[in-house]
């Protein structure tokens, strides 16, 4: 690891714009900042990473654990959210690179983005918004989140705050399911049930919102929990594309097995055209499927804070310390 190198230390951006006061922040520190395309594949990034110091990971694109031994000057990489291991793959082995994230940084943004969608899905937003624009009109009745019940999987950060956004809007019926107890919940007007198959079973629409694990949980939704959740339930997925399995997603979606169902991000980030599709899934957006651009991370202020942390992490490894948000493998 070159941490001494002569000029100033480059540091590599990629994704959205960095916010200018944590950019401003970099050059006062003497780093060199430069951007790079965040839908670039492993060897793009390599590419744009040659020379450079510091990573800040903020686009779609993924790094295996091999990657980082073809990056010998590297420092510290850093993801901008929580969920790294979908983008960033940490080596199991001991490195001398430093891996960090901005941990729940952006919890409130997503469960924004998790409610947008079960609002846009259960009350035809985009469905009927897109048959205006084709010139039909529609005036036909739809659910309501008031009285109804939403099943949230994974009550962590974003699911604790899309339970208290939904039932303090709505009066919205609270179930969930978590890998692991939370006891501190049972003073909360909520319902735990014993797996996230008796989710699907109980709810009207159900919120995925637990970690994806690449290679430990992909397909945790199967076309049983499709079933169970039946022909007016709807399923909202903003945390990774890869919990669901795309196979049962477009037997449901064909055969109405489900009401309808959305996506923040997808298999392939960015999205093929329809027509090229692997998963057939994009030819039934947007009728049956919503899908976002992987965007439910990025507010205004939420990025304003992931920008923050991730110059805390910099700036610890530039005086020789340990990242505040330090990730391993």
């Amino acid at each position: 690891m070159n941490t001494s190198a002569r000029g100033p230390r480059r540091v590599v951006i990629t994704g959205a714009p960095f916010p200018e006061p944590s950019v401003r922040a970099l050059h006062e520190a003497g780093f060199e900042v430069t951007a790079a395309p965040g839908d670039l594949d492993e060897e793009g990034v390599i590419k744009a990473l040659e020379g450079a110091w510091g990573y800040v990971l903020g686009g779609s694109e993924r790094l295996s654990a091999g990657a980082w031994d073809r990056l010998p000057g590297l420092a510290v990489a850093c993801f901008l959210g929580t969920g790294y291991g979908s983008f960033m793959e940490v080596p199991a082995h001991p490195s001398p690179l430093h891996f960090a994230n901005t941990p729940h940084a952006n919890a409130i943004a997503v469960a924004e983005m998790s409610l947008a969608h079960i609002l846009d899905l259960v009350r035809a937003v985009t469905r009927t918004g897109t048959e205006v624009a084709a010139g039909q009109w529609s005036e036909r009745a739809t659910p309501s989140l008031a009285g109804a019940r939403l099943g949230i999987a994974g009550m962590g950060h974003i699911g604790r705050e899309l339970a208290r956004m939904t039932h303090a809007a709505f009066g919205t019926d609270i179930l969930y399911w978590n890998r692991t107890s939370r006891p501190e919940l049972a003073a909360l007007p909520y319902k735990a049930v014993d797996s996230l198959l008796d989710l699907f079973r109980s709810a009207d629409v159900v919120s995925l919102n637990f970690a994806h694990e690449p290679g430990v949980n992909d397909g945790a939704v199967t076309t049983e929990h499709l079933d169970a959740l039946g022909p007016s339930g709807y399923l909202v997925n903003c945390s990774r594309a890869e919990l669901v399995d795309p196979a049962a997603l477009r037997s449901a979606l064909a055969e109405g097995t489900i009401a309808g169902a959305s996506i923040d991000g997808y298999y392939t980030e960015p999205t093929p055209a329809p027509a090229a599709d692997p998963h057939g899934l994009l030819a039934f957006a947007p009728t049956r499927l919503l899908v976002t651009p992987h965007s439910g991370f990025h507010s205004t202020q939420a990025m304003a804070r992931m920008a923050e942390m991730a110059v805390e992490n910099l700036l610890a490894v530039k005086r020789g310390e340990t990242p505040p948000y330090a990730v391993t493998g």
